[in-house]
């Protein structure tokens, strides 16, 4: 027996889904329902023996009370496809008689009529499932259950699939494999698993569009460990800082190889368990708090989960944008902040730790900052990451400034009368109250120059309040950290609103317009406690380059930390860009620009293309030891990020809006179906929608690379060069001085010639159909649009807002030309 039915609504989207199951392997033998009968509604339009079928096997080819299934004496798992002259065809089909057979006399029966009105989006071909398995279907795509071993697969709407189910099995319970499936309410989308030793679980499948959850409850009391497994993909990206430490960007090896996600508080402090199969339209994640891991190989894609209670497992179908899009709709609707990045910090920054280390004081930082900004250093912000604070105190100790920042309000007066806003270092773990306290660590770290520390009366309020982290039997977690400060302290839990908002009124007491979030606490799997505190003082105007956190950027940089610099340029570093770029957060940040190596000429530079082209960039030490030439080459990379910032900056709004990570889009994302963009020897990514990145550093003393360029038309950044995609680029010269760019894609760049010039477009003839290129402004509110299309000769450009045509600058070499942009203008070409 077989039905059709459909799914409550949905559990966490509150949107209306619907399923396909088959019934006969759970005997269930009765359907409550009122008998409407639309079977003269629905015509057969293909069957299991699709090359032999014709709709005179059902008769006269309408489903009716007269009609009959038939099919080949061998064929052992029949279905029929049913296409529905209504727009809905949610209904319950009764195929009465239990099993089918070939050449079975019952009749179709289709039973409990449904409100049409609210299921208009569904897909009106609908097919029975064979008789080995159960279908769930939300019309694009479908998901796919063998009852032995749960081994489940994922389809699109003309049933190719997408995904394989694992080999072997597709849901452990607690390390045992599933044996039996036995009846629930399957009209809700529910049933029961079991294992061979007795464990139970209810397991509930949801659809919605491109999103589906199977939400498993296990019988068990206590925790529980469940896996869900898929055939392995040949390309993964994701994982944060987790994913960050392999060597390759493609988290798929060789090997099959288990990654645990924990929160170590010096490597791994951004955690995120998104993982996107570019190749396949796929990606998942798992949100629950508890130990998660995930598992990948060639043959393998697992998530696991150990826990108390229920838990959901989430996979999103769909093209890259689309996946982007619904995950960053799936974070919202579960809490995780979309924080709209701030301008500010696309500009330069300077930081006092690689520049000053302990010598940090106002009057240093003055000295420093006024003479980059006299030499045309374009600084617009400034890190302050050591000695703000009194003796013995820490990030914590609000409003207590050391006589190294004495004068604190003068300071911060004089940033930001030369337009420079002053960031500080901040933790969120507090010293408790009482003290002094004398550090007990066996060894001490080399950045620390203390090992007594004040007491914080602030702890007493946030101990009342119930705001510091607890363990899972209630009590108040104290840890120190291995690095700072090395002695017991309370660490705030963001996850409660009001705990994020106490915190935040304390940091106000600095008086600074933002914060370098650096809190070191090695807390396992209490990763989620970071986003609130971040994101609220972001929300309220602040400026936020984050460290710890999960799943969202909790500000508008996302910071990875202690590359040294050139030392981890060749893996680490961009691989770590990426990661974090696939899991949808790609406005990255790494420390200063040659950090603690700015003495290595050729390997700063190096290092200094490669993150001029993402969205954070910022100095520290001036390279004042360096020859003219060398300065010269440094300061034009400098530059290049100056003009491409407002680009950038529309980039991230584009980001924050959407999902899909334009701001730095790795080629194996952008381009997911070519698969050489997957095989790519070096690093590249898109800069927006035009820009492709190509940055030598892996190997960067040949001075060469391989560089890939997809389909389309490019052209070489420098020296307009133009290029044919696909196309490998094998050893192409990378000088020092070199641009490490392309133009390619919609082939529209905006740049900012001076703070006080307007914007200029400027436009490569390369779009073949209509479109549109669409540019926020700084502000973050102004738009322009232009109008693209295959302009031919069309070089003369209209202001659609005005009528009037403007005065354009054509470029010799690559036929590009480029003109002023205001805010709020469109533009078209004649």
């Amino acid at each position: 027996m077989g039905y059709i039915a459909p799914l409550e609504r949905d559990f966490f989207m509150k949107r209306l889904v619907c399923c396909i199951v088959l019934c006969g392997l759970f005997g269930l033998s009765d359907l409550a329902a009122a008998e409407v009968n639309w079977a003269a509604k629905a015509v057969a339009s293909a069957s299991s023996h699709r090359g032999t079928y014709a709709p005179g096997h059902v008769k006269d080819g309408i489903v009716s009370d007269a009609s009959r299934w038939l099919a080949e004496e061998d064929d052992n798992k029949p279905w029929i496809e049913l296409a529905f002259s209504h727009s809905d065809a949610r209904y319950v089909i009764d195929l009465s008689g239990g099993t089918l057979r070939p050449n079975t006399s019952d009749p179709f029966l289709i039973r409990e009529q449904l409100d049409q009105a609210q299921y208009l989006q569904f897909d009106k071909h609908v097919s029975t499932p064979d008789m080995n398995g159960l279908l769930f279907n939300a019309g694009r795509y479908a998901f796919k259950v063998n009852p032995v071993g749960f081994r489940f697969s994922f389809e699109d709407n003309q049933g190719h699939t997408m995904v394989q189910p694992n080999s072997i099995h597709g849901l452990l319970l607690n390390g045992q494999p599933i044996t039996e499936i036995t009846k629930s309410d399957l009209a809700l989308g529910e049933f029961v698993v079991r294992t061979a030793d007795g464990q139970n679980a209810m397991v509930k499948i949801s659809l919605n569009g491109e999103l589906v959850c199977l939400k498993v409850v296990p019988q068990n009391k206590g925790e529980n460990e469940v896996s869900l497994s898929v055939y392995g993909m040949p390309v993964a990206h994701g994982l944060g800082d987790t994913g960050a430490w392999g060597p390759s960007f493609n988290l798929v090896g060789d090997k099959v190889h288990r990654y645990e996600l924990k929160h170590d508080g010096g490597k791994q402090r951004w955690i995120s368990s998104f993982v996107i199969f570019s190749q396949n339209d796929f990606a998942g994640v798992c949100f629950d708090p508890g130990d998660k891991a995930v598992t990948l190989g060639k043959d393998q894609y697992t998530m696991s989960l150990r826990k108390e209670g229920d838990m959901s497992f989430y996979y999103i179908l769909g093209d890259t944008k689309t996946i982007y899009k619904t995950y960053l709709s799936l974070r919202q609707e579960l809490g995780y902040p979309n924080i709209k990045p701030k301008f500010r910090l696309f500009e330069l920054g300077w930081e006092s730790w690689d520049a000053l280390g302990y010598q940090t004081s106002a009057a240093t930082v003055r000295d420093m900052i006024a003479k980059l900004l006299e030499e045309g250093y374009p600084i617009r912000w400034a890190v302050t990451g050591s000695g703000f604070w009194e003796d013995k105190g820490t990030t914590t100790s609000f409003g207590k400034f050391g006589p190294k920042f004495e004068d604190h309000r003068g300071f911060k007066a004089w940033l930001n009368d030369h337009d420079v806003k002053w960031m500080i270092g901040q933790r969120t773990n507090l010293v408790p109250s009482g003290g002094p306290y004398h550090t007990q660590a066996k060894t001490q770290d080399s950045n620390s120059k203390t090992k007594v520390y004040n007491g914080n009366p602030a702890s007493d309020e946030g101990l009342a309040r119930g705001y510091f982290l607890k363990n899972e039997q209630g009590e108040v977690i104290k840890k120190a950290s291995r690095w700072y400060p090395q002695i017991a302290c309370y660490i705030l839990d963001g996850r409660i609103s009001k705990a994020a908002e106490w915190f935040v009124q304390l940091y106000q007491k600095w008086g600074v317009d933002g914060i370098k979030e650096d809190t070191m606490m090695d807390l396992g799997s209490h990763y989620d406690i970071y986003n609130g505190p971040s994101a609220l003082i972001a929300q309220k105007g602040g400026l936020v380059m984050a460290r710890c956190g999960s799943f969202s950027a909790p500000g508008t940089l996302l910071r990875i930390n202690d590359t040294n610099g050139a030392a981890s340029m060749q893996r680490r570093t961009p691989i770590n860009y990426m990661q974090y770029a696939a899991c949808g957060a790609p406005n990255v940040y790494s420390d200063t620009i040659g950090f603690h190596g700015i003495s290595n000429v050729e390997a700063t530079l190096r290092h200094g293309w490669m993150m001029a082209t993402t969205a954070g960039l910022a100095v520290g030490k001036e390279p004042a030891q360096w020859e003219r030439q060398q300065q010269t080459m440094f300061k034009k990379m400098i530059d290049f990020h100056y003009q491409l910032g407002p680009y950038l900056y529309d980039a991230a709004i584009k980001s924050y809006h959407e999902g899909y990570p334009y701001t730095l889009t790795p080629v194996s994302i952008a381009y997911p179906h070519d698969r050489e963009a997957a095989q790519t020897t070096h690093y590249q990514w898109m800069m927006g929608e035009s820009i492709l990145a190509a940055p030598l550093v892996k190997g960067y003393k040949s001075g060469k690379l391989d560089v890939y360029l997809p389909e389309g038309t490019w052209f070489d950044y420098d020296t307009g060069r133009q290029y044919e995609g696909p196309l490998l680029l094998d050893e192409y010269e990378m000088p020092l001085d070199k641009t490490p760019c392309f133009i390619g894609g919609k082939g529209v760049v905006v740049l900012r010639e001076s703070d006080d010039s307007p914007l200029k477009a400027k436009i490569y003839t390369i779009v073949k159909d209509r479109t549109a290129f669409t540019f926020h402004y700084p502000d973050g509110m102004a738009k322009t649009v232009i109008e693209l299309a295959a302009l031919g000769d069309k070089t003369a450009v209209v202001d659609a807002t005005t009528g009037k045509t403007i005065p354009t600058v054509k470029e010799h070499q690559t036929g590009a030309f480029s003109f002023d942009i205001q805010p709020g203008h469109n533009y078209t070409f004649k």
